[in-house]
């Protein structure tokens, strides 16, 4: 395990990226305790899922207000939708066993760099213009992150925001704030049941991580809002990458 400060920068770390690209953090957090402080992945999956069933990312809404205000409905189909499935990724989680789950996290780690490389070469791509989406496709997509969030203990936005910019063509700003505001219930409630039960969490680790993240996540949101993430998108890929790398090795 790792000394308390490892934890508190770790926090302060991912909280500030999670805020700029409108995003949980979940892969982050979930590998470094993993990789770095020897943590099991079925542990520390059930860690970050619970320090997600708090509002971790509320100042970074607050910061995006007057975007999040014309989605609400969109805002609680995705919540409800997300925190139901989020069950049954925790189940399957535990289903599959600790080496497969290890190695479809790396997957998943793999799919979401490229992601994000794809966002960086499309310099000369349209910019996307919508400012909502049908509140049906965010059910869709809530229900599937939900599931993929229970499965590998990542939250929505990591997902989420390539898929609502890239694929529906949404405006980055309503994009990060939907992804944001979505986090801000117990979104992961249902995975949180499972994890729990099958192992219990370390309340304190809980603690340290959300109140770190729950403080930066505000400065990263304000400087979201103040660039394109270019470069962001393609540092962000590499270390996913990299850390992908080291899981498969």
């Amino acid at each position: 395990m790792c000394d308390i400060y490892i934890y508190i920068l770790l926090g302060l770390a991912v909280g500030y990226i999670g805020g700029f690209a409108g995003i949980g953090g979940g892969p982050f957090l979930v590998s470094f305790l993993v990789l770095y402080c020897g943590m099991s992945q079925l542990a520390a999956q059930g860690n970050v899922l619970t320090m997600m069933l708090g509002p971790m990312s509320l100042l970074g809404v607050m910061s995006l207000y007057p975007y999040v205000k014309q989605q609400w409905l969109h805002i609680v189909v995705g919540v409800i939708s997300y925190c139901v499935c989020s069950y049954f990724g925790a189940v399957f989680a535990f289903y599959i066993g600790e080496t497969s789950l290890k190695y479809y996290f790396a997957v998943l780690l793999i799919i979401i760099a490229l992601l994000q490389f794809k966002s960086f070469v499309q310099k000369n791509a349209k910019e996307p213009h919508k400012d909502q989406i049908s509140v049906y496709w965010i059910a869709i997509l809530a229900a599937v992150t939900g599931i993929l969030g229970g499965l590998f203990g990542i939250g929505a936005g990591v997902l989420m925001v390539p898929i609502l910019i890239g694929v529906f063509k949404l405006k980055k700003e309503f994009a990060r704030s939907l992804s944001l505001a979505i986090l801000i219930p117990p979104v992961s409630y249902g995975a949180f049941l499972k994890y729990n039960l099958e192992s219990p969490v370390d309340w304190q680790l809980v603690g340290i991580l959300f109140g770190t993240y729950f403080i930066a996540n505000f400065f990263g949101a304000k400087m979201g809002s103040k660039t394109s993430g270019k470069t962001f998108t393609l540092i962000y890929g590499v270390i996913l990458l990299s850390i992908a790398t080291i899981y498969l090795v």
